[in-house]
């Protein structure tokens, strides 16, 4: 995998003017680049890693990009395994936690402290349940650049009924103030529907977030994916998209992640082969939206799977230079619609 300077430096302008809510420091950053060029022998070249380490969680959302996904806590990757898959990722940009809900397993202070000794960044998504004052200074401890809670809505009855339970909302925001104010940085994250950006709750979002003070917003487009698998009218139309980019000013409001492409639907980590993602139970898929895995941790070294992964004829369709593949309907035809009815998730290419 390649990780030239100048695929970035356009996003790059944008992250040192407009000062990004990072610890951000240029000369690591270029000292970075200049190890990853090198390489190390063995060990696989990550950029970012979307670690999910558990489908647990206290609630059932009805958008869950990861619902579709049979939770089996038997199988869950140990601490050890995933430290050792941390170490085969040799020296990331980002890992970011995921879930389920991450903050259920009993390891992740430990985990996040071993990720920040091997990465540049470590973010976690959550929920903001458990984002008690001392639960936010733990992470913080332990070496968390970003936190990002969920806000499905800014109707607190909304979002409740959104995620299955009553007074969710109320935690979250006060997770939010939590996690600020021990000087944690706090993202919300949020995903735009077609209602959403309708009636205005998408600005009223980001407005919520100013107000609480917040690092930002991280938003994600609607996706086919996860629960809404077989959902393609989810998807937002061109126009609609364009709004969207009105409404969002990088860098308080980013798409996805600050380090992808924020003027368009195309997806940087599949495009450049940077971003995948690692389930509980150690199937590596290009991300988790993607339910096709390409091998295993458990059976063979990750730098393997990745290099089967980034050389599969599915990375060389012109689709993947565009868009997120899950948004393409040839792509969709060719991989998805085609996986078995009652095949398990993720699906083995």
């Amino acid at each position: 995998m390649e990780l030239e300077d100048e695929r970035f430096s356009e996003d790059e302008n944008l992250w040192e003017e407009h000062k990004i809510p990072l610890t951000y420091d240029q000369e690591s950053m270029t000292e970075w680049f200049n190890e990853k060029r090198g390489g190390i022998k063995g060990r696989a070249d990550v950029f970012y890693l979307m670690f999910g380490i558990t489908y647990n969680c206290q609630l059932k959302c009805p958008h869950c990009c990861v619902g579709n996904y049979k939770n089996e806590p038997r199988r869950e990757l140990s601490t050890d395994e995933i430290k050792d898959i941390l170490d085969q990722s040799a020296k990331a940009f980002v890992v970011n936690f995921f879930g389920g809900e991450p903050t259920m397993r009993a390891d992740i202070m430990e985990l996040i402290k071993y990720a920040s000794e091997r990465a540049v960044y470590v973010f976690c998504d959550t929920n903001g349940l458990k984002i008690t004052k001392d639960f936010a200074r733990q992470l913080k401890d332990s070496g968390l650049e970003m936190l990002y809670v969920s806000i499905d809505s800014p109707i607190p009855e909304k979002h409740d009924q959104l995620r299955g339970m009553k007074g969710v909302y109320n935690k979250a925001v006060q997770g939010i103030k939590n996690a600020l104010e021990v000087r944690l940085k706090c993202t919300l994250s949020t995903y735009v529907t077609k209602e959403t950006l309708a009636n205005g709750e998408f600005e009223d979002v980001i407005k919520l977030a100013r107000e609480l003070g917040a690092n930002g917003v991280r938003y994600l487009l609607p996706t086919p994916a996860g629960r809404w698998l077989y959902n393609p009218e989810v998807k937002l139309t061109p126009q609609e998209e364009r709004k969207v980019r009105k409404i969002a000013k990088f860098p308080f409001v980013c798409r996805d992640f600050y380090f992808q492409t924020q003027s368009s639907s195309q997806c940087r980590g599949i495009a450049d082969k940077v971003y995948f993602y690692i389930s509980p139970y150690g199937d590596v898929q290009p991300c988790c939206f993607m339910p096709l895995t390409f091998g295993n941790t458990r059976e063979e070294p990750l730098k393997t799977i990745l290099e089967r992964m980034w050389g599969h004829p599915m990375m060389c369709e012109s689709w993947t230079k565009k868009e997120c593949p899950m948004l393409n309907e040839e792509f969709r035809s060719k991989y998805i619609e085609t996986i078995p009815p009652k095949a398990k998730l993720p699906f083995k290419m």
